[in-house]
């Protein structure tokens, strides 16, 4: 494999990865907005603020991870491409 097709392939894997966490955090948004949904048919406040912080806390999660992803493959793009 040429260096260049390394460096496309990382760069995909990437795009891949991020579209993954932007879908995830797409995720936790629509629970959010349900959690205030679920507020108008009402629901106890128990229920609708556990479903607010469990968008909040994955978006939270999601966006750690997201993060440390972009770091990690990152680092090996840059690795991949000194060599």
């Amino acid at each position: 494999m040429t260096h260049n097709q390394i460096v496309k392939e990382q760069l995909l894997h990437i795009l891949f990865g991020t579209i993954l966490f932007v879908s995830l955090a797409a995720i936790a948004v629509l629970l959010d907005l349900a959690s205030i949904y679920v507020a108008t048919l009402g629901v106890s406040s128990f229920t609708q603020k556990a479903l607010e912080y469990t968008a909040h806390g994955m978006l939270v999660v999601d966006l750690v991870l997201f993060l440390v992803y972009l770091a990690a493959s990152s680092g090996q793009l840059v690795k991949e491409m000194t060599r």
